[in-house]
This record gives C-alpha cells, sequence and structure tokens, in this order.
C-alpha cells in the first residue's frame, strides 16, 4: 500500500513517497505527516460555489440522455458476451443489462472474470472463441487485450464499454466507451459535497484503488474540483489493492486515521470499498469523526448511509447506463446511426440520509427509464 500528502499552499498536487524509497509497513498505513490543517479553508465565493453543485447533484433526474428514436426495427435473436470485471457491482450492472436484453429478444453470456489482468485477458480470449454478435465490459483499458480485441473488431463485432480511462476511437475500435475519462463527474461532484459539508475545513483522506485505471480519471477529478474549492483544504491519498477489497481495507483505514488523527473526511471512488468501514470506525471510537463518503455507490452504500454509517454516496445511473449500452447495441443491429457518443454525460445523484429512496438494492433514479428507452425503440 502507498500514501501521499498533498503539500501545503492549496495548489500543489500530492507527492508520491515512492520517490524517496519510504516502503510503508501496513501497520502504519501511511507517512509520518499528517494531512495539510486546513487553515486557509475556502472564500465565501468557493462555498457559495459548492453549495450550488451540491444542490443541483442532489435533485433526483427525470429523463434519460437526449438520444433520439431508432427509427428502424431492432433484430431480435442476438447473442451478447457480457464480460464482468472482478467486482460485485459488475455483476449488478450484467443483471441489468439482462433486462434490456429480454426486452429486446436477444441472449446473454456472462464471463466473470477475478478483476486480474490475466483473467480479463483469458475472458477476451473466450469471446474469441464465440464470436458473439456483440460484447459488454467495463473497467479494464483495452491495453490488457489489444490482441484479442483485435480479433473480435476485426470479425464486425460491435463491442461497447463503460468506466474505461478510454474513449471509443477507431484505433481501438470500440463502439462506445461511457462513463469515460472525458465524462466523469463523479470525483469533481463528491468534492464539491465534501469541501460544502465542512464548510471548508476537510482534511480528506482519498482511498484509491490502482488496479482500475479508470478511478485515476475519478481522483484527477475530485483533485481538481477540491483544489478549486478549498485551496487550504487537508489532502492525502492511499493506494489498497483489489484483493484488500472487503477483507483488509477496514483495519488498515483505521491504523491509518489513529497516525493520521487530523483527517476527518473519507473518500472512496467506488462504494465496494466501504465494506466493513462503518463497523470498524464505530469499533475504533472513530466514527463521530470521520465521515465517509462514495462514489459508484452500491446498495450497501446507500442502506449505510440510510443508517448514517456513511455521510453520503453517489449514485451512477446503472440502470440507464446498462440500457443506454443497450441501445447503442440496438442501434447498430438496426442499421441506424450511432454516431459519437464519447462525450454523452452520465446520470448520477447525490445521496444523504434524507434523500435515498432504496437501501435493499440498486435503483433507477429516472423512475421510468425503461419506458423512455422502448419509446427510443419503437416498443411503446
Amino acid at each position: 500500500m502507498h500514501s501521499t500528502t498533498r503539500l501545503s499552499g492549496g495548489r500543489l498536487r500530492a507527492i508520491g513517497l515512492g520517490a524517496v524509497a519510504l516502503t510503508l509497513v501496513l501497520a502504519g498505513c501511511g507517512s509520518d505527516s499528517n494531512a495539510d490543517s486546513g487553515e486557509e479553508g475556502s472564500s465565501a465565493d468557493q462555498l457559495a460555489e459548492a453549495r450550488t453543485i451540491t444542490e443541483e447533484s442532489m435533485q433526483r433526474p427525470t429523463t434519460i440522455q437526449d438520444l433520439g428514436p431508432i427509427g428502424a426495427p431492432v433484430p431480435t435473436g442476438k447473442t451478447i458476451a457480457s464480460i464482468l470485471c472482478g467486482l460485485k457491482s459488475c455483476e449488478e450492472l450484467n443483471s441489468i443489462f439482462i433486462d434490456a436484453a429480454e426486452v429486446l429478444g436477444w441472449k446473454v453470456v456472462t464471463i466473470p472474470t477475478t478483476g486480474a489482468p490475466e483473467s480479463v485477458k483469458a475472458a477476451w480470449q473466450q469471446v474469441v472463441q464465440m464470436q458473439p454478435d456483440g460484447v459488454i465490459a467495463s473497467g479494464h483499458d483495452t491495453y490488457l487485450y489489444a490482441d484479442e480485441l483485435e480479433k473480435v473488431v476485426d470479425a464486425g463485432i460491435p463491442v461497447v464499454q463503460n468506466s474505461l480511462t478510454e474513449e471509443a476511437t477507431e484505433e481501438n475500435g470500440l463502439l462506445a466507451s461511457y462513463n469515460n475519462s472525458q465524462t466523469t463527474r463523479a470525483g469533481g461532484l463528491a468534492a464539491a459535497f465534501v469541501v460544502d459539508h465542512s464548510q471548508g475545513k476537510a482534511n480528506t483522506l482519498y482511498v484509491d484503488l490502482p488496479a482500475f485505471k479508470v478511478l485515476e480519471a475519478v481522483r484527477e477529478n475530485f483533485e481538481e474540483e477540491y483544489d478549486k474549492l478549498c485551496p487550504g483544504c487537508g489532502y492525502e491519498t492511499m493506494d489498497v489493492a483489489l484483493t484488500q477489497v472487503g477483507k483488509e481495507i477496514p483495519n488498515l483505514l483505521v491504523s491509518k486515521l489513529r497516525a493520521n488523527p487530523d483527517i476527518n473526511y473519507v473518500q472512496m471512488p467506488t462504494g465496494a470499498m466501504s465494506a466493513g468501514v462503518g463497523a470498524a470506525l464505530k469499533a475504533a471510537g472513530l466514527a463521530e469523526k470521520v465521515n465517509v463518503v462514495t462514489t459508484a455507490s452500491g446498495a450497501t452504500n446507500f442502506a449505510a448511509v440510510a443508517a448514517g454509517d456513511e455521510l453520503a454516496a453517489q449514485a451512477l445511473g446503472f440502470y440507464e447506463l446498462m440500457w443506454l449500452e443497450a441501445d447503442t447495441l440496438a442501434r447498430f443491429f438496426a442499421g441506424a446511426e450511432v454516431g459519437d457518443r464519447n462525450a454523452i454525460p452520465m446520470i448520477r445523484q447525490t445521496l444523504v440520509e434524507d434523500n435515498v429512496v432504496e437501501t435493499n438494492g440498486l435503483y433507477p433514479l429516472v423512475e421510468d427509464y425503461d419506458a423512455q428507452f422502448k419509446a427510443l425503440w419503437g416498443m411503446e
């Protein structure tokens, strides 16, 4: 695990302790330096901007993206290969896509992975052998399986992905890449929330998961907005491994917080990382002092927010995203224009205790999302 601390002086970026060859032991979980005390805080204008962003992000969306009708019959009988990313959230996304596929009369073949590079590559090798009509996947950039992807694309098979750093280009051959580094606002919305809630007095620990390269863009988005809205707020980062999710993170985090008592906010770029953290903070007597905020949050996070165990979550419109992926493939199969979809924004909502509407599972942010998509598909 690695930790970084932002230098005092607002706009200066975090520095990597690896640059000075400092090995961090798990018991310490970080550097000897505490976060910047945040004495400079935010100006009145910066706090007002953070409040405006946060208020807007808390409103529940009512419409899907402006896509326009397909205008042609969508063929049935297609087989779609769905490659999972290795996290539980991707299993949930897959279930939502299956619902959309059933509406369109398609079959989905699910290919699980552990999230490790060799497992992801093996999944793509399986796709090459399958030769499905289409492929969806998420979370892993194309360099991990470039040879396999090239074979799939050369065979004329459309590939739709989400949560990559990459956009869809002629070079990688993707039909669409959603929630990419261009369109992710997750980190920025979370930063605005933290600044607003703390009133410019945040000392934030950002717990990162480098195994998923797309999360780098989320972190950078957070840092940019955080620096903009609260140049005097403290900031540190701590890296964890994929194998530590759901297992070691709570104890590692408690050790880090005890060694750095100024930290009062913990930001995690995916909700799966917070499993067990609330209980660990309570047991350590830190629950009243440290606020946990997640993005790409799931049902467990929604329940934790409603119970007061986590301060805030950020719901990505998972239903809307996966039906958007189905819409993309439907347009391709129907011979309709797909166009450049790299800049299509994702649907999101910041959730706190009083605006969570469901705690037993993921739920659509746009209540009638399915009816809106069916209307585009000529299935009203």
